[in-house]
């Protein structure tokens, strides 16, 4: 899981009731991460690239429990899951307030 800027994200008139889903754990400090540190000084050019990074078991767990309850409410809807795949930006001349979605 992952949180979606609002600068990404364009309201439509499409509804899914997913109030069977519990999502009471994932707030603000849910997806808050660790600060990184700055280095300050010379690091030079030729630095090692950074280990990647695991997720761990209990973010896997809860993405896993996540998917299982979102998908089939997703499926009931026609080309939702299609809509939701596809990526949306907008243009020079496009106009938000009169697209009708």
């Amino acid at each position: 899981m992952r949180r979606v800027n609002q600068v990404y994200v364009i309201a439509t008139e499409t509804k899914i009731d997913i109030s069977s889903v519990n999502v009471s754990k994932y707030d603000d400090s849910y997806f808050k991460g660790a600060k990184k540190e700055k280095k300050s000084g010379d690091s030079g050019v030729f630095k090692e690239q950074a280990a990647k990074k695991e997720l761990s078991a209990d973010y896997l767990a809860n993405q896993k429990a996540m998917d299982a309850a979102l998908t089939p409410i997703i499926k009931k809807t026609a080309d939702l899951e299609a809509y939701l795949k596809a990526h949306f930006s907008l243009k020079d001349g496009d106009r938000p307030h009169l697209m009708k979605f």
